[in-house]
């Protein structure tokens, strides 16, 4: 067993390892948005951004399902312009052709003219624009400018993060007369994709309590130091679990990756940690006098807690003590914080059949469990919540000394959110529920 704890019987993020597919919204997105450029009929040349999100094989397998397309793929090791004519020569059909950089780029020209005026496809994949050598870069650019009639040889596809290098390829070809370019963005995976790719990742290689292995407040570190990025979550994980691996623990006590390790893994592979958009806007932190609940000598039941921390501190318990209990920032609410990143009522914590319940009260800045938006949620033992820049645990009574200990780490990591203060006023309709709950309790 690679982790025995766990039943994990391999590391899932090794190179040679076989993952579940997992397709991300972006990754949906740009797939329509090949496959329409491919259905358009339309010449066209491809450039990619920077390796790890997937494109190479999302652009290899949408493209590869084109119909009559003469197809060439250029990868970095191209390494000059004559390499980069014999190639595209070789690969669209004239065949292998030798000649000076000026006879092959000629040939080349005429050949894609031919192509367009005959109603014949080809299709050309620049895949890396980053790692491109600028001498092959140069040609690249040059057919901006390849017409048949006076119209546009090739359409120029960009899929890249990088909004930079687009400009910098096809900022002086604006004009009458060159090609056309659309730029479809690829982007990493959210918080709540990547959050659910480990899990996957992990449940098929046999482990069965994957948010056990990996804890909800190391998933917003791995996000913060890969953006998303599926090559950088592989590698930072990859080393994460051989380091865990290779350490000597105490059979009796959980074995888990933790923020220190995923962080000093993080480090040795140059990997930058930028929490982006759940960075810290303003430090603000509460008081343990800025935590109230109301009514305390009517508390009657005690099924369970929330353990409230800010800025790396434990600041109060509160039980759940009735069926329906309001948090926000207005003072009437049966959980107050006082902190202009809450709504004046954020969230319905209420108890049902099948357990507690969180429910976002349309909060300016929204209800996150887990890393995660969401609209209403099942709790669980241990669940994280954040409110604004601040964080609760749930709890149940038999777990709250641990989960307890657990959040002096917890805030060191970034929020999953960007938040702004509030400056909201509660509707009517939320306002008169509120007074029904609380005449139900």
């Amino acid at each position: 067993m690679f982790i025995e704890q766990y039943k994990l019987d391999r590391n899932p993020f090794a190179e040679d390892s076989v993952r579940p597919l997992f397709v991300s919204q972006s990754m949906r997105e740009v797939s329509s948005f090949v496959r329409a450029v491919g259905e358009a009929k339309i010449q066209s040349l491809f450039v990619t951004g920077a390796a790890g999100v997937g494109k190479t094989t999302l652009l290899s397998q949408r493209i590869r399902g084109f119909r009559d397309v003469s197809l060439s793929w250029v990868s970095p090791d191209v390494d000059s312009p004559k390499r980069l004519y014999q190639k595209l020569l070789h690969d669209l059909g004239p065949g292998s052709v030798e000649g000076t950089v000026e006879e092959l780029r000629k040939i080349l020209e005429v050949y894609l003219v031919h192509q367009r005026t005959n109603g014949r496809l080809s299709a050309i994949v620049v895949d890396g624009l980053e790692r491109q050598r600028s001498e092959v870069l140069n040609e690249i650019r040059r057919f901006f400018h390849v017409r048949a009639r006076h119209l546009p040889v090739l359409q120029f596809v960009f899929l890249t993060r990088n909004d930079e290098l687009v400009d910098d390829l096809i900022g002086e070809h604006e004009g009458a007369g060159v090609a056309k370019a659309k730029h479809a963005r690829l982007i990493g995976f959210t918080l709540e994709e990547t959050h659910s790719y480990l899990r996957i990742c992990l449940q098929g290689a046999g482990c069965e309590w994957a948010s056990d292995l990996i804890p909800d407040n190391v998933v917003l570190d791995i996000q913060a130091f890969t953006q998303g990025v599926v090559g950088d979550i592989n590698a930072l994980c990859c080393d994460a679990f051989n380091e865990l691996a290779k350490q000597k623990h105490d059979p009796a006590k959980t074995l888990r990756i933790s923020s220190t390790l995923i962080k000093g893994v993080g480090a040795r592979l140059h990997l930058r940690h930028d929490p982006d958009t759940w960075s810290r806007t303003i430090d603000e932190t509460l008081s343990p006098d800025a935590v109230r609940v109301s009514d305390v000598t009517q508390l009657k039941i005690e099924s369970a807690r929330l353990i409230v921390s800010s800025g790396g501190k434990q600041l109060a318990e509160v039980t759940l003590s009735r069926p329906r209990m309001i948090l926000g920032r207005d003072p009437g609410c049966d959980i107050s914080l006082d902190s202009t990143y809450l709504s004046r009522f954020q969230n319905l914590f209420m108890q049902t059949d099948g357990g507690w319940m969180i429910i976002d009260l349309n909060s300016t800045n929204g209800c996150f469990v887990n890393g995660r938006r969401v609209r209403e949620h099942r709790l669980r033992d241990g669940d994280f919540i954040a409110v604004g820049h601040h964080q609760l645990r749930f709890a149940s009574l038999g777990r709250r000394a641990e989960l307890a200990a657990s959040m002096e780490e917890a805030p060191e990591t970034p929020e999953p959110v960007s938040v702004s203060p509030t400056d909201d006023t509660i509707s009517t309709d939320i306002s008169d529920e509120r007074k029904q709950w609380s005449l139900q309790s």
